[in-house]
């Protein structure tokens, strides 16, 4: 599964439950299919699904994440998918952010 910024630009993609870069790199891990936390444990945001059929992690600007998790520690980089084309940047209000960035 492609994962995309709000602005369009390709973040990365969803294999075995982790989340990696474009570049293949691991950049956190996915609980219950759809929250998203970074490698340190850090909430990160949810996956969703927008009406134009792709995905993205998102945040609310001002809500108040949830505790920490334990550090998953390292995870292996693994062969980068080819990267799709970046596609055309949506809005979903001011009190929704990017998860990630670049």
């Amino acid at each position: 599964m492609y994962i995309y910024l709000m602005n369009g630009f390709y973040l990365g993609f969803i294999s075995n439950g982790y989340l990696y870069s474009r570049d293949g790199i691991c950049l956190g891990w996915l609980e219950d299919e759809k929250f998203v936390w970074d490698l340190d444990g850090k909430f990160r945001g949810s996956l969703y699904e927008a009406k134009n059929k792709y995905h993205y992690i998102i945040k609310r600007r001002f809500g108040l994440p949830p505790l920490s998790r334990p550090n998953k520690g390292p995870i292996p980089s693994i062969s980068p998918l080819a990267p799709p084309e970046n596609i055309k940047p949506i809005d979903l209000g001011v009190e929704i952010i990017d998860g990630f960035t670049l």
